[in-house]
């Protein structure tokens, strides 16, 4: 009996450590292994259009899990619309004439992610991740600035996450010296970004989703 409440323990503490350490979040993995039949539903869809356009089906997993918990007809406030919650100016841009139709929403985004791929090409994977993902919420031109403020400060390299992350912060008004410094007009080319917080959240959110399908992905998601 000691012995088994001494396992219990150390288990406890383990996954307690897990937690704690980010490695699991428990609310974010309950969720995922309740869309579980729904992954395993859009799955041929999924692998079809990553196959087509070159990328990764399991980010595209992961980003429809947290864009619309696989819903096809979900629509946000803001007028996103899918699957992968296509905007509607975008939705077009990409030659996809019904956002609510799951295949042409993956093939629009799938198309869309080849292109934030390429945008990013000199970037090794995870980064390249991440700056995609930053790029699909917040927008390639918000990234993009961002890069010229690493660029500026000459402290980091821009074709990596963690100081890209950072300057995303620094497209406020509050660093408008900055922005003097960086650009002639003292503003940045693609605007001010007040939603950095959201977009560094989302990515970390679909990289926890993404992480935790790659583990299960022989056992339950066969990604």
């Amino acid at each position: 009996m000691l012995r088994k409440r001494t396992l219990l323990l150390i288990s406890i503490t383990f996954v307690l450590i897990l937690v704690f350490g980010g490695i699991i979040n428990i609310h974010l993995d309950l969720r995922l292994l309740a869309l579980t039949p729904k992954i395993l539903k859009y799955k041929p869809l999924i692998q079809k259009y990553a196959v087509k356009e070159d990328v990764d089906s399991r980010l595209i997993c992961a980003l429809i899990a947290q864009e619309s918990g696989f819903d096809e007809k979900a629509q946000s406030a803001m007028g996103a619309q899918g699957l992968t919650q296509l905007m509607p100016t975008t939705a077009k841009e990409l030659g996809v004439k019904d956002p609510l139709d799951a295949e042409q929403n993956i093939a629009g985004a799938a198309r869309y992610l080849h292109i934030l791929y390429h945008a990013f090409s000199k970037s090794t994977s995870e980064h390249r991740h991440r700056l995609v993902l930053a790029s699909y919420n917040g927008g390639l031109g918000r990234v993009r600035d961002a890069q010229d403020i690493v660029r500026h400060q000459q402290k980091a390299n821009p074709l990596l996450w963690k100081p890209v992350r950072k300057a995303l912060r620094q497209l406020t008004k509050q660093h408008a010296s900055t922005h003097q410094q960086v650009w002639e007009s003292g503003v940045p080319p693609h605007g001010y970004f007040d939603g950095f917080n959201e977009t560094l959240n989302y990515v970390d959110r679909v990289m926890h989703y993404y992480g935790r399908i790659c583990f299960y992905g022989d056992v339950l998601f066969f990604l």
